[in-house]
């Protein structure tokens, strides 16, 4: 599923100047392709912006989502202290 090669073309035909290209010059019907394409892309990175913060942020954001967390945030924070 993670397909990091595919990535790597869909990389290449946008810094290689081909995406705008065939845009530029194709069809009505491979211009809406691209759009399609590039909409669906732009949601794919906002979820992944979203999944990769809670992946990694996970432990502190789950801390502070209950009041011992928080409360002790709070309590660091007061003391001057640098949390974990």
């Amino acid at each position: 599923m993670l397909d990091i090669d595919y990535l790597k073309r869909v990389a290449h035909y946008f810094e290689s100047g081909d995406c705008q290209f065939e845009f530029e010059h194709g069809e009505e019907e491979r211009r809406l392709a691209i759009i399609d394409f590039l909409e669906h892309l732009m949601e794919l990175g906002e979820q992944a912006d979203e999944l990769a913060t809670k992946l990694i942020f996970k432990d502190a954001y789950a801390s502070m989502t209950n009041e011992d967390g928080v409360a002790k945030a709070l309590e660091e924070e007061a003391a001057g202290e640098p949390g974990d």
